[in-house]
């Protein structure tokens, strides 16, 4: 896998552990999502933002920790790709967004044409090294059936670039 540049890894490590380091001060679980999760099984794409799900229901310390930083929400959204509750926020110039679990989150799939669940399992997250961060990321299975179901060209690039990882590890 190719390095990320090094503003990158700048930029988006350190808003990584910044709430990285709010969520599990606190006791909250979460799970890296998106573009970073893909990151962590081999896609190589630069990354926009740093996506997570934690239970908002279970982070109150964690979000008012955050709130100095938080530059939109927490406000449900409904939009053509998910419904879902979730924030915004600026670490550094770097844009934080943190999904809210616990507001029964749901995405569309346009594979099947219909709005489904996004679960997130916290139980089944994966400890990975991420950017200098140790983190807890969305398991690979269902990091590609996720991306495949919303089925935008950005999750195609990070499925192509998963496999292809894949392919070379075997």
């Amino acid at each position: 896998m190719m390095d990320p540049p090094v503003d990158e890894a700048k930029g988006v490590g350190e808003a990584l552990a910044w709430i990285v380091g709010v969520l599990e001060r606190h006791g909250v679980p979460y799970q890296v999502a998106g573009g970073l999760a893909a990151r962590a099984y081999g896609a190589a794409r630069p990354i926009v933002d740093v996506d997570l799900y934690a239970p908002f229901d279970r982070a109150g310390a964690a979000l008012e920790e955050i709130r100095p930083r938080i530059i939109w929400g927490p406000e449900h959204h409904a939009g053509d790709e998910w419904e879902l509750t979730f924030l915004k926020a600026d670490h550094g110039g770097q844009r934080v967004e943190l999904g809210d679990s616990s507001s029964e989150p749901r995405f569309f799939d346009r594979g099947e044409d219909r709005w489904v669940p996004q679960r997130v399992d916290y139980e089944a997250g994966v400890r990975v090294e991420l950017l200098g961060v140790s983190a807890w990321v969305m398991p690979e299975e269902e990091l590609v059936r996720y991306k495949r179901a919303l089925g935008r060209q950005v999750d195609l690039v990070d499925i192509d670039q998963i496999a292809n990882r894949r392919g070379a590890d075997e």
